[in-house]
Formats: structure tokens, sequence, C-alpha cells
């Protein structure tokens, strides 16, 4: 990869970062601090999710990716990310522990 592609995923990565609302690891808020209101509780999922899976695609930046993207096809195909958005995240955590346990997606 090119010093010139390489800043482009890394602006598309910060891009998605900022839609979904899911800040970087260091600028993650203490557990006992995420509760403050809906929005920060949806970024506390998000955090969660995307930690979950980064262990199965290899890095943070294709986590965020996934997460952002990727279809899920017991969901109408809609993604972790809007799922999220629409208060799913409990349904989002169960569909991967599901997979993680060996079941079927």
């Amino acid at each position: 990869m090119t010093r010139d592609e390489l800043i482009a995923e890394v602006e598309f990565l910060r891009a998605a970062l900022e839609r979904t609302g899911v800040r970087t690891r260091e600028a993650q808020k203490r557990p006992d601090e995420t509760n403050e209101n809906p929005a920060s509780a949806s970024e506390a999922v998000a955090a969660e999710i995307i930690e979950r899976i980064e262990a199965w695609v290899g890095s943070h930046a294709q986590a965020v990716s996934w997460y952002e993207t990727q279809p899920l096809p017991s969901f109408d195909n809609i993604s972790a990310a809007e799922l999220v958005r629409q208060g799913r995240g409990a349904a989002v955590k169960a569909y991967i522990k599901r997979i993680a346990e060996g079941g079927y997606s």
C-alpha cells in the first residue's frame, strides 16, 4: 500500500467513525460514564460490538468498516451501525454471540 493509499484509508475510517459516533479506544469514556444519555449508550454499544468483531477481522479499522457496512442476513441485510441507531444494539450483540458459539448468520 502506498503512502497516499494509506492516508486515504485512514481518512475514510475517520469519517466512518464520525458518522457512527464511535470514538477510538483512546477517546472512549470510562464505562461508568457511558450512560449519561442515549447517544453515549449507543456509543458504548457500538464500541463493544466493534471490540468483539476486531478479533475476527484482524484490525480495529476493519472492524469499524464491518460495523458500518456489512449487511447482516438475520436483520434483512441492515448493518450493525444502523441497527444500533435504531436502538437494537442488544440484538446485534446476541447475534454476534450466537455466531461466536458456532451458530448460523
